[in-house]
């Protein structure tokens, strides 16, 4: 009886994990490559990045997420590689651990290179451990031994991801950048994983180059080479029976950056999730971002999140050349 218990529970932890959610990210235009594979090599330079989310950490049960990423671009082939190092912990009992590497090809549409097509595949390793060490089961108060108080249960899995991103960058850097993306992740290896438990994201968006107000200064953008942009957009997400909302926008004002956005759905007041204020720093081959989810859902103040994060390069990582200066390289963190 013992044995077919054990297996009972391991054959739901498995469907479980197989349809359990995806970490997510309030500042996913900042964790690029875990959006969306087709944006390794995103930055023309070789890019570190280091992401970290602390999720209600207030109520004792933090949900806490980090990733650390190196993606770099080869110019001539117009190849983007990645890879990336993912950690989840969810609470006291539930971690996952994730390994993943990724390639970008970005072919021009047209003769100008204003069109732009990119693709990106993914392949990921991923071990899901449950350990129930800390919480507390009937058999502790009726005297008999239970399973699963000292069984840890883990399981690995191979996954696949495949995305695009259709933009349109112009030679002008007076003119609007407007792109359009996709990315479908957790498609089974090794494991069926049906295509409602999925991941799948769409993007639309625009970057509108802007001009600083005069008490910035004597036209400070043009003679310090300093951009000045905004940039909205708007992010569907779905996996399972969730489905997800990002829209919002960032200003950047070179060096500073700011902004905010809405996470959650239009109608259904359970459907609200929060508003996420965001604050930086980007100038040059550094970013640095950190952002506060305010919960508007019925969860309370209590439930919001931390995130931070870390960009440096080898080389410049902005278009901050000046607006009239053509870019050295074709891919330049253009979109956020």
């Amino acid at each position: 009886m013992k044995q077919i218990f054990q297996f009972l529970v391991l054959v739901l932890l498995h469907t479980h994990w197989a349809k359990g959610q995806s970490p997510q990210f309030s500042q996913f235009y900042a964790n690029p490559i875990y959006s969306n594979p087709a944006l390794a090599g995103d930055a023309g330079t070789p890019r570190f990045i280091a992401n970290y989310r602390n999720q209600w950490a207030s109520v004792g049960t933090a949900f806490q997420t980090a990733a650390f990423s190196f993606d770099t671009y080869a110019e001539d082939a117009g190849v983007g590689l990645g890879f990336q190092a993912l950690h989840d912990q969810r609470g006291h009992t539930l971690r996952s651990s994730q390994l993943s590497a990724q390639a970008s090809k970005l072919v021009y549409l047209d003769g100008q290179k204003e069109y732009r097509l990119i693709g990106g595949l993914q392949g990921t390793w991923t071990s899901n451990t449950w350990n129930g060490d800390d919480l507390s089961y009937v058999s502790q108060f009726l005297g008999t031994a239970d399973p699963l108080a000292t069984m840890a249960v883990t399981q690995n899995r191979v996954s696949a991801s495949a995305g695009f991103i259709l933009e349109y960058v112009p030679s002008s850097a007076y003119d609007a950048t407007y792109w359009l993306s996709s990315a479908w992740h957790n498609i089974g290896v090794n494991q069926d994983v049906s295509i409602e438990h999925q991941r799948i994201n769409i993007q639309v968006g625009t970057k509108i180059p802007i001009d600083i107000p005069p008490f910035f200064g004597n036209n400070l953008g043009s003679d310090l080479d300093r951009e000045s942009a905004l940039t909205m957009a708007l992010q569907v997400r779905k996996q399972g029976p969730s489905r997800q909302m990002d829209a919002g926008f960032n200003i950047i004002a070179s060096p500073l950056l700011f902004g905010v956005w809405y996470r959650g759905m239009v109608w259904g007041a359970t459907r609200r999730d929060a508003l996420i204020g965001t604050v930086g720093w980007a100038r040059g081959n550094i970013l640095l971002q950190t952002s506060y989810d305010l919960p508007v859902s019925s969860l309370g103040l209590d439930t919001g999140a931390f995130e931070i994060s870390v960009w440096y390069g080898i080389d410049a990582l902005f278009r901050f050349t000046g607006k009239g200066g053509n870019d050295r390289r074709g891919r330049k963190c253009l979109r956020y």
